[in-house]
């Protein structure tokens, strides 16, 4: 009840503030509202989205997703080319500067990817399949894996950081995530922790595929209360709410307010639910495939996605999601049927239920909702509520400490079930709550052949075990949302990356 009475508040404030004009727009600075303070701003030291989107604005990649054209272009590479399955030449741009001055060059590939390849760094498992890089004069690189690599282009363009060598020596892995040194349109300012990181356009920049910022200067907000995020909005403190972090519920009071606009489109992150089948997390309940099955009969997919989602969702039942190359749709069904969870309890010696610890880091109201849903057919949960702290998710998920989670991921952006499948379901990835030899053995294979349609084969053989195991609930593939001035000309990208640099206002 109190929580429903401080929601009802929060609303009234939100309606009150629809009459209240914003401010005029700032015309040289563009004010974006985030939603928690970063950890690092090293794209490769977090798998947190808000450094990778910032990353994609003050650095660049050899090749570029353009995301009108849905395709891949070279970047600070000017051209590239497959010498064969395991080998890819780059031509490199010529006269490009980092944003100290340092030159781009053949150098500045090759040391990015030995940072990446040092198992120190976070995400150096991403990068195990690249060998080396041949650097075979100052423009000309050859980036070779160890077997054939068929997301090699997707990796390189969303997660193959490029690093000035000097800069980063000088200040190391700590100093570098605190104050990083680019080539992107814009370049790094200042960063205060819990509240800002301030950017303006880097003057020198070559332009390329994306293009030079067309506003001076942008400012990222951290807000973590979404109802002050959206006050600010209305008022003219911020002039855009970064993607994905618009509730449903909201949309329509943003909607009535003539100085705001809501833009939309359909992304590659998937939510679900991931039960502890291996008993990592010293809990057994999730080890019996029926109560994984009766956790998947418990959820009403369909209501979250109408009642809470305002359909701005649609369901899924697997793991993958629709964008992704790989995707299978004909798979294992759980329908909404809380007496066959409660049977299925039962038969797994559960008549009574049970409790268990719960956890969730966003989107409140599914996760309450969940928990409410789960309490119905007797599994009592404690909520362990993250407040929208990823990378503290992220670390307990990898020490396995973690029981039942309400999670989401976004697969860094890559379109390849690869991208979602390997890291939660083959038995070396320490995110992996549950596999069978024989998927361990699909993943594996599909990760080192060329052919389409015989990689397709054995997504599909994968998600339909992965599906019949019940290892996760899937729950739905939604929208991203976002929320802005009405004069301002930007949208959010279906592979969920905010590209800054090509906002502009339009008065």
């Amino acid at each position: 009840m109190k929580h429903s009475v401080i929601r009802c508040c929060s609303l009234l404030i939100l309606a009150l503030l629809i009459a209240v004009p914003m401010a005029e727009a700032k015309k040289d600075t563009l004010v974006v509202a985030f939603d928690r303070r970063m950890m690092t701003l090293d794209n490769n030291e977090t798998t947190d989205r808000s450094s990778l989107v910032l990353y994609h604005n003050w650095g660049d990649t050899l090749v570029y997703r353009d995301p009108v054209k849905r395709e891949m272009v070279p970047c600070l590479a000017e051209s590239y080319q497959f010498i064969d399955p395991m080998t890819i030449e780059m031509k490199l741009r010529k006269g490009v500067t980092f944003h100290n001055g340092e030159p781009f060059n053949a150098e500045a590939v090759r040391y990015s990817m030995e940072i990446l390849k040092d198992p120190k760094t976070l995400n150096y498992g991403y990068f195990k399949v690249f060998k080396e890089v041949q650097v075979i004069d100052d423009h000309t690189v050859r980036l070779v894996s160890d077997k054939p690599n068929p997301t090699a282009l997707e990796m390189i363009a969303n997660m193959f950081s490029i690093y000035p060598p000097g800069y980063y020596k000088k200040v190391g892995r700590e100093g570098f995530g605190k104050s990083p040194v680019g080539t992107g349109p814009y370049q790094f300012v200042s960063w205060k922790q819990d509240t800002e990181v301030v950017f303006k356009a880097y003057p020198n920049y070559f332009g390329g595929p994306k293009g030079k910022a067309k506003i001076p200067n942008l400012l990222i907000r951290i807000i973590p209360e979404e109802v002050t995020r959206v006050a600010e909005l209305m008022t003219g403190g911020v002039d855009l709410i970064r993607g994905g972090l618009v509730s449903p519920e909201q949309i329509p009071l943003i909607e009535k307010n003539p100085s705001l606009k809501i833009d939309s489109d359909e992304i590659l992150r998937t939510w679900y639910i991931t039960l502890d089948s291996i008993g990592r997390s010293g809990v057994a309940f999730f080890k019996d495939k029926r109560v994984r099955q009766a956790v998947n009969h418990a959820i009403d997919k369909d209501e979250i996605i109408q009642t809470v989602l305002k359909g701005f969702a649609k369901v899924t039942h697997s793991a993958a999601n629709s964008l992704h190359f790989g995707y299978e749709p004909n798979l294992t069904v759980y329908p909404y049927d809380p007496a066959k969870a409660k049977k299925l309890l039962a038969e797994a010696g559960f008549p009574n239920g049970f409790t268990v610890d719960y956890y969730a880091y966003r989107d409140k109201s599914v996760a309450e909702a969940i928990s409410g849903y789960l309490t119905a057919v007797g599994i009592k949960t404690n909520m362990k509520w993250l407040g929208g702290q990823w990378d503290v998710m992220d670390k307990n998920l990898a020490a396995g400490s973690i029981p039942l989670a309400y999670l989401s991921w976004g697969s860094y952006s890559v379109f390849d079930a690869s991208s979602i499948l390997n890291r939660f379901f083959m038995s070396d990835n320490p995110q992996c709550y549950g596999t069978t030899p024989e998927v361990d053995k699909l993943l594996a294979e599909a990760n080192i052949i060329v052919d389409p349609l015989k990689r397709k084969e054995l997504y599909s053989r994968a998600q339909k075990i992965i599906a019949e195991e019940a290892y996760w609930v899937p729950l739905y593939n939604a929208k991203v949302v976002s929320a802005m001035a009405k004069n301002l000309n930007f949208k959010p990208s279906y592979d969920e990356i905010d590209r800054y640099f090509t906002a502009a206002y339009t008065d």
